[in-house]
Formats: C-alpha cells, sequence, structure tokens
C-alpha cells in the first residue's frame, strides 16, 4: 500500500509540473530583450527532431525580435524534415542567417538545401557545401535516387530558394545534377553565398545594417550594437523526436511493439497490448507523424496502465512502472515543453485553456483516486483466521507442492495444492500453514 501511495503522489506531482508549465506560458507575455541575436546549432543528420528544434527557435526569436543564426555542420538527412524546415524558414517573420561553421566542416546535402532558405547565407573558410542529389538506404546502403518524380523536386526547391534569394541559379540546380561541392570563397565568387567571416562575432559585425527581404515582402534591417548573444538549446521535445527518428533506435521500437502486441494478443498476456500498442506510437513520431497527436494517446495508455496498476492489480509491478514511464515519456513530447508556438495569439490561448484544463482533469482524478487509497489503507483489516472449508477459486496454475496465487471471498491468498489445478478453476481450502493455504479441486 505504500507503495501505491508513492505512486500516486508521483502522478499528482506530473500532474502538478504540467500544469505549471502551461499556467506559466499563459501568463507570459511577449518580451522584448532588443539588440540580440539567437544562435542555435544544426548538427548531425537532419531529422524531424531537427525541424521541431528550428521551429521552437524561430518561435523564441520572434518573441523577442532577433535574428537568428543556424550554425550549420551536418552531412544532410530526411527530406521531409528538410522541406518542413524551408516551410518555417519560409514563414518566419524575422531574419534567418545560415553559417557553415566551423572550418573544415560542411552542410552537405539537405544542409546545402536549409543554408539557401535562408534570409543570409555565410560560410566560414575552409568548409563546404553540395552533393544535393537526393539518396536512399537500402540493404546495400545509401544509394543514389535517379527517380525523375523525386530528383526534379529537389532541383525545382534549389531553383527555387536561389531565385528568391537573389543567388545563382544555375549553381543551385547543379548542386543537385551534378553533385557538385564548393568551398566558401568559391561559393561567395559564384553568388551562392553573401558572407565568409572566420567567426560567430565576426558574422554578427558582417551582420550589421543588412537589409533583408522576407518572404511575406516585408524588408527588415539587421540593426545590431554589441547585440546579447543568446545560445537556444532546445527543450526535451526536439531531443526526444531527434531520437526517435534515428532509423536503428526507430526500428528497434518498433519491432519490440509489434512483437510485444501480438504476443499479448495471441498468448492471453492482455496486459501486454497497450505497452505494444504505446512503443508502435512512439515508432511512428520517427516516421514524422504529428508528436502532439502521438504524446496524447501516450500518456492515456500510461495514465490506464497506472490505474490498472493501482485498482486492480495487486501490489505493484512492471505495469506500474511502465505507465509512469510512458506518462513522462507523453509529458516530454507534448508542446508544453516547447518555448512558443507558430500560431496566433487568439489559437494559442484556446489550445493552452483546453491543455490547462485536461492538465487540472487528470489532477482531479489522480486526486480522487489518491483518496480512495488512502480511505482503503486507513480501514481496519480483517483477517480469517480459520478459512478451512471455505471456496474459491486459482488464479495460477497449482502443481502438487507448487505455490501460486488463488482468490477467497475477494482476497488473495498464497497456496499450495495437493492436485493439479487450472487457472480458473474452483479450490477449497482444506488446511493452513502459517500465511500459505493448502487447497484442493473443488468438486
Amino acid at each position: 500500500m505504500k507503495s501505491k501511495l508513492v505512486v500516486g503522489l508521483i502522478a499528482i506531482a506530473l500532474t502538478l509540473i504540467a500544469s505549471i508549465a502551461i499556467v506559466s506560458r499563459l501568463v507570459y507575455g511577449e518580451q522584448t530583450t532588443g539588440n540580440c541575436v539567437v544562435v542555435v546549432q544544426v548538427t548531425g543528420t537532419i531529422t524531424y527532431g531537427t525541424s521541431e528544434l528550428i521551429k521552437e527557435a524561430i518561435a523564441f526569436s520572434a518573441e523577442r525580435k532577433c535574428p537568428l543564426i543556424l550554425v550549420l555542420d551536418t552531412p544532410g538527412g530526411l527530406l521531409d524534415a528538410t522541406i518542413e524546415i524551408i516551410s518555417l524558414v519560409r514563414g518566419s517573420s524575422i531574419p534567418i542567417i545560415g553559417y557553415v561553421y566551423p572550418p573544415g566542416k560542411g552542410a552537405w546535402s539537405a544542409g546545402t538545401l536549409i543554408l539557401l532558405s535562408t534570409h543570409v547565407a555565410a560560410m566560414a573558410p575552409g568548409t563546404f557545401i553540395g552533393s544535393l542529389q537526393p539518396v536512399e538506404l537500402t540493404s546495400t546502403g545509401y544509394q543514389p535516387v535517379n527517380e525523375s518524380k523525386i530528383v526534379n523536386v529537389v532541383v525545382e526547391q534549389a531553383r527555387s530558394l536561389a531565385r528568391d534569394r537573389n543567388r545563382n541559379v544555375s549553381i543551385a540546380e547543379r548542386f543537385v545534377l551534378e553533385n557538385l561541392n564548393l568551398e566558401a570563397s568559391e561559393a561567395k565568387s559564384l553568388g551562392v553565398v553573401e558572407l565568409t567571416p572566420t567567426s560567430l562575432s565576426e558574422l554578427i559585425e558582417e551582420l550589421k545594417g543588412f537589409e533583408v527581404k522576407l518572404d511575406t515582402g516585408i524588408k527588415v534591417v539587421i540593426e545590431l550594437n554589441k547585440p546579447e548573444i543568446i545560445y537556444y538549446k532546445g527543450g526535451l521535445r526536439p531531443l526526444v523526436i531527434h531520437v526517435l527518428s534515428d532509423p536503428i533506435i526507430n526500428g528497434l521500437i518498433a519491432s519490440i511493439g509489434v512483437m510485444t502486441f501480438f504476443i499479448g494478443l495471441f498468448t492471453g498476456h492482455h496486459l501486454l497490448i497497450p505497452i505494444g500498442l504505446a512503443l508502435i506510437l512512439l515508432s511512428l513520431v520517427g516516421y514524422g507523424y504529428n508528436a502532439n497527436y502521438i504524446s496524447l494517446a501516450i500518456m492515456m495508455i500510461g495514465g490506464i496502465l497506472l490505474a490498472m496498476e493501482l485498482l486492480v492489480i495487486p501490489g505493484f509491478g512492471v505495469v506500474g512502472y511502465t505507465g509512469i514511464a510512458l506518462l513522462i515519456i507523453g509529458l516530454m513530447l507534448a508542446p508544453i515543453t516547447t518555448p512558443g508556438y507558430l500560431v496566433t495569439p487568439e489559437t494559442y490561448f484556446s489550445i493552452t485553456l483546453l491543455t490547462v484544463s485536461i492538465a487540472l482533469g487528470l489532477g482531479g482524478f489522480t486526486t480522487l483516486v489518491l483518496y480512495k487509497i488512502i480511505k482503503v489503507r486507513r480501514k481496519k483489516h480483517i483477517v480469517m483466521e480459520k478459512p478451512m472449508g471455505l471456496i474459491g477459486r486459482a488464479l495460477d496454475e497449482l502443481r502438487p507442492n507448487s505455490e501460486g496465487f488463488v482468490m477467497i471471498e475477494g482476497e488473495y491468498w498464497r497456496a499450495k495444492s495437493r492436485s493439479y489445478v487450472k487457472p480458473g478453476e474452483k479450490i477449497i481450502v482444506i488446511d493452513k500453514e502459517g500465511p500459505i493455504l493448502i487447497v484442493e479441486k473443488a468438486e
């Protein structure tokens, strides 16, 4: 019972944390830090977690009306995630600067496409861009994609971005069709990038007075005078999505989820079904499905498992701990861990009110469950001194001289049987050795 009390308190704490986080966002107004620059590191493979990170960073910067610098060091990544990032950059209300850094590194493939989408493109000397032809992962490794339906989409994306940013359209096309690679100085001389600063501080200095035309048609002048530099790291949500987007991790979670689901379905261990379903839902995040809906579904499954452990299953074991783990994962995937939304204030207010209502409802339910647990705990325990002759049923398979659980008048007992008893069969108590009943099959 103490374990259940602790678990109930943990559930209330999680709900309160969610509620506090949401309410704090509700009362948090728009602030302007004025003279500032937001910097976010875009490293490693481009995944859906990367697009989520950039979405957060753009919202964070827009709240403060600061230009955003994407420091790019990437070999490329998912095309769908890259197109989502391009859409975010095109819809941005603040200038976004792409900067390939440090020297010796590069922004290849999807990284090049992201650089072309930024309002100001910069490369440190000794960095590289290019190799934009799409590839696919096969059983023999990465192979170039030559299907015109896919290649033409990437070509047109590159051409459109270069044209809209007044950059070299023919070079952008060659990045895709010829896998052209360029060093920083070459890229600048060919009109692919505007700046080649040697460091971040030099880049910020060169951005002073730079005029940027947003995709909305609005012209913005970057005015910086010893600005505050804010390094944005992102919340838990993009980190979790990034991990789940890894093909190996994603495939492993999906495989375990499917096996767990069918094992529970065909073996009668029905508690494995929601666990398998939750794992399958987690794997869908890595395939680009909406993390908001998936986080809500996972939290619901976690809440159901936790409630079953508290109210139905005796003791506290793997089902309860799994429920707590799913609640935590669901909270990490939920949008309450992000610093902003790309929606109108009215829509944001409505979403926040709905989320607060759900959180308070869950908190009320958890409080009610905890109250019932404490009420039961305070009841005086009634112990049957002489249960001999009582009829019950076996919960486990009982073999001669082996132990298992039986149900006697609504109570769980450990028992030994002098004969073979199948689960669900009636039993009769014939003796008692300490806390263990001696039973046999009832006629």
